[in-house]
């Protein structure tokens, strides 16, 4: 059965006007004709009006006129006011839903709900709300009604962070579902904000020890010390477990694509760096089963990338029909997506590469033959391959140096 549409009113607390304009603003100005009832309330906090998201956001849910009322960070931009709209519904539908929200995290640690997380796709897809351990404050839905009853916490302590899963923890206590479901976004995020993040997580887990540990998009709260501050004599050797298990990976990689580099990289932290003296144009291309998205248009850092989800078969097409002038990359592959590619693209200059959270990619073109300093580094460098040396090209590829290992 259908899950009716309802219209929804957006609430927004932006501190970057250029950030929100190109991102929320211009997603919504451009979904407006596919849902005309939506209502958007930005809240310009550049002059620090608001101590705090929450007393934003509820100011702004105060002044909503709709019954349902979503919280969007001013760097997302949405892929679908229907699919917004359709989640509303599925909340008015379920009396027992109290919130919910694009991202979350179940007990086991899988994310759930499908988003584009910069130039990666993260999470599951899912049919129908999913019970989470906890919401990220990326975009979360709750009825106006509730927001009256019980507000988002405006404690300095959850100043910034960890406020949608300290409402989620509320909400539960009485009696109520936290829930991910399906609206698709890109967070096109600049930057990784972890200031205080600790003091909000600690709070949390003083207002919540029942609830302990509880999974969240940035990390266990009270599963122990985060590995940031832990200490001790092994502590700086720590990367070395994520390293090795990745290597292992990397040779099958190595093996899959017929030879040449492979490095070890999160594209999501990586990928600005890597675009730092590159004048050309990229097309990142995310591989997803059954996928046909029209191209986004994302400005990160006053360049402009396209970036799209495609089914197997378009991707196979992209990449075979490859030419020269333009760089693309190709996310969300397996080893095998990497075999397949690795047959059909042209002959360029190429690097595939590997991160535990998500997984194989693969760059052609010119931007390939330009190696970012990160990428040369011992943590980049899968065990028993040679660095990455920095613009030379050998066979199309970037050529590596000597076989010196971290």
């Amino acid at each position: 059965m259908a899950v009716s549409r309802v219209p929804v009113s957006i609430v927004c607390v932006a501190n970057d006007e250029a950030v929100r304009s190109r991102c929320l603003d211009r997603s919504i100005a451009e979904l407006l004709h596919e849902a005309p009832a939506t209502e958007y309330l930005p809240i310009d906090n550049r002059d620090g009006a608001f101590a705090s998201a929450g007393a934003a956001l509820n100011h702004g849910a105060r002044q909503a006129r709709h019954d349902y009322v979503a919280f969007v960070h001013q760097d997302v931009c949405l892929h679908s006011l229907v699919a917004l709209e359709r989640a509303a519904g599925a909340v008015a539908a379920d009396p027992g839903i109290g919130m919910l929200g694009a991202v979350g995290i179940a007990a086991d640690g899988r994310i759930v709900g499908r988003a584009r997380d910069r130039v990666v796709l993260i999470g599951d897809r899912v049919a129908r709300p999913t019970d989470v351990d906890s919401l990220d404050e990326v975009l979360f839905l709750v009825p106006r009604a509730t927001l009256l009853r019980e507000p988002l916490s405006e404690d300095p302590e959850l100043a910034w962070h960890a406020y949608a899963v300290e409402y989620g923890l509320r909400l539960r206590a009485l009696g109520k579902r936290v829930t991910a479901g399906d609206v698709p976004l890109t967070h096109n995020s600049l930057t990784i904000n972890v200031d205080r993040l600790d003091v909000a997580h600690r709070a949390v887990a003083a207002g919540y020890p029942a609830a302990l540990p509880l999974r969240t998009t940035c990390g266990t709260i009270g599963g122990g010390a985060p590995a940031s501050t832990r200490r001790g004599p092994l502590a700086a050797q720590r990367w070395r477990y994520r390293w090795l298990r990745e290597s292992l990976v990397a040779h099958r990689i190595r093996r899959a694509v017929g030879g040449g580099p492979v490095v070890l990289s999160d594209l999501r932290h990586d990928l600005d760096d890597a675009l730092a003296d590159f004048d050309g144009q990229l097309e990142v291309l995310n591989l997803e089963r059954g996928a046909d998205e029209r191209p986004l248009q994302l400005v990160r850092r006053d360049r402009t990338l396209s970036v799209a989800a495609l089914s197997e078969t378009a991707l196979a097409s992209a990449v075979s029909g490859w030419r020269p002038g333009r760089s693309l990359l190709a996310t969300n592959l397996a080893v095998g997506d990497l075999r397949a590619l690795a047959r059909l693209a042209p002959d360029t200059p190429r690097v595939a590469g590997f991160h535990d959270d998500t997984g194989c990619w693969l760059l052609l073109g010119e931007l390939a033959r330009q190696a970012p300093p990160l990428w040369t580094s011992p943590r980049a460098t899968p065990f028993a391959m040679p660095p990455l040396r920095a613009a030379v090209e050998i066979g199309g590829s970037i050529a590596p140096t000597s076989t010196a290992s971290p």
